[in-house]
């Protein structure tokens, strides 16, 4: 019997334990995680009167992939607490208007001649090289470069392409006018005609997405997964270049055969390397998050699902707005909201409830006559990557490093470069570790 060692107890982490423990159901399979949580925040709420509010927007979805959803939501789709979404709604602001339709900045017809043929240079591509060349001189000086500044207040030529994805800043929404076939702005835009739209699901009791959570924890412990919290690792002990023992920072060890990583690559660095963790800081930081969680006593002015805040003159990143999501049916009528600032603006002291609740009405989310019956103010100190030029080559470069120094270690999930979103922590997790077992590196 072996023993594998899952560092990391997020999302990535969950689906690691099943994929791991479903192929060696007489392995110990051991999830270590240093916080009290599972599935990082995904797992965290705060309470305020028996509701939760989660740490932004966070909708479980399908992954696509028949068995990871069977295990993921099997029990869900019968189980009536859980609101099953076919199709997530979200909207944005921008340009002083609401668009309650599209989650992305809306394309008007004008646009469909910018095209100023911009060619890209034969260099490493920064985030205004890719908007020149997909979008035109137009629409990235005058739409794209405003909004992205407004979460990451830095130079965009020293940033990879890849930051505009994290903030919904990468394409724009099509309109209802004609459109060029095969032109880089039309292959820019959303279209999703003939896809299937993956299920959503979430919680109609007034929790939140930590309930999900919980919910595959006890799954987990049924399968006889094993749970370490409270434990941060923080050095190796090796022999012939396989890690045989984790060390804990209570002095504590761990045996063990096999190590998959499935934290940030960031917290495995300083355990192989300091100049190794110096360099990629140099290339990667985290946003910083406030947030600001409202309940309100009368219903929202729109149905979104969310609303992502591109507009410059507001200072939301987005507003999660739960109940038109979560199907709750509430005598107390109570209507939960989130707003998340991020960037320079999260670190304006002066910023209060006050100030998000006009904003709110400005936008027309919610209505002047609205009254807040609760609220509370809150901070994410590690929230979204910034990702300076040469991240992505240094991250994979450091990944090689530690894979060629250490036989028996694995990256899956957000240790893997370019992997960030829920979905596709998921997805990537599964998949890698599904051909790792299949071509036996992982026995």
């Amino acid at each position: 019997m072996s023993t594998i060692a899952i560092v990391g107890g997020g999302i990535g982490g969950i689906v690691a334990a099943f994929t791991l423990k479903k192929a060696h159901p007489k392995h110990d399979v051991v999830v270590i995680e240093a916080s009290p949580n599972l599935g990082g925040l995904l797992g965290v709420s705060h309470q305020i009167g028996g509701l939760s509010f989660d740490i932004g927007t966070h909708i479980p979805a399908e992954t696509m992939i028949d068995e990871l959803d069977e295990w993921l939501f099997g029990a869900l789709y019968e189980d009536d607490v859980w609101q099953k979404i076919t199709r997530i709604s979200g909207g944005n602001y921008y340009d002083g208007q609401l668009d309650e339709n599209h989650h992305n900045i809306l394309s008007r017809s004008t646009y469909d001649d910018l095209d100023d043929n911009v060619k890209l240079p034969e260099k490493e591509i920064n985030c205004v090289d890719d908007y020149l060349f997909r979008f035109g001189k137009y629409l990235t000086n005058n739409v794209f470069l405003p909004s992205l500044a407004k979460f990451i207040p830095c130079d965009a030529e020293k940033l990879e392409p890849e930051v505009q994805r994290y903030f919904a800043l990468d394409r724009l929404s099509q309109h209802s006018g004609s459109t060029s076939p095969n032109t880089r702005l039309e292959n820019s835009r959303i279209h999703p005609q003939g896809k299937k739209i993956p299920t959503a699901f979430y919680t109609s009791n007034g929790k939140g997405v930590s309930d999900w959570i919980a919910h595959l924890k006890v799954q987990l412990e049924q399968l006889g997964v094993k749970f370490l919290h409270g434990k941060k690792t923080v050095g190796f002990e090796v022999d012939n270049h396989k890690i045989e023992k984790l060390n804990f920072d209570d002095s504590s060890t761990f045996t063990c055969n096999q190590v998959i990583w499935s934290a940030p690559i960031e917290t495995l660095l300083p355990l192989v390397s300091q100049q190794s963790s110096e360099n990629f800081s140099k290339y990667y930081q985290r946003t910083k998050i406030k947030l600001f969680h409202f309940v309100f006593d009368i219903p929202y002015l729109t149905l979104c699902h969310y609303v992502n805040c591109f507009d410059t003159h507001v200072d939301p990143y987005r507003v999660t707005l739960y109940e038109n999501f979560s199907g709750r049916n509430d005598k107390q009528k109570s209507y939960r909201c989130t707003v998340e600032v991020i960037g320079e603006r999260a670190q304006n002291p002066n910023l209060d409830e006050a100030d998000i609740f006009r904003q709110l009405v400005e936008m027309g989310i919610v209505s002047a006559d609205t009254k807040v019956m609760s609220s509370h103010e809150t901070q994410v100190l590690n929230g979204f990557p910034i990702k300076h030029l040469g991240a992505l080559s240094n991250a994979r470069e450091l990944c090689s490093e530690v894979t060629d120094m250490f036989k028996n270690i694995h990256l899956v999930g957000s240790a893997e470069p370019s992997t960030f979103f829920s979905n596709d922590v998921m997805i990537r997790t599964f998949t890698s570790l599904q051909a790792k077992l299949e071509e036996g590196k992982i026995t």
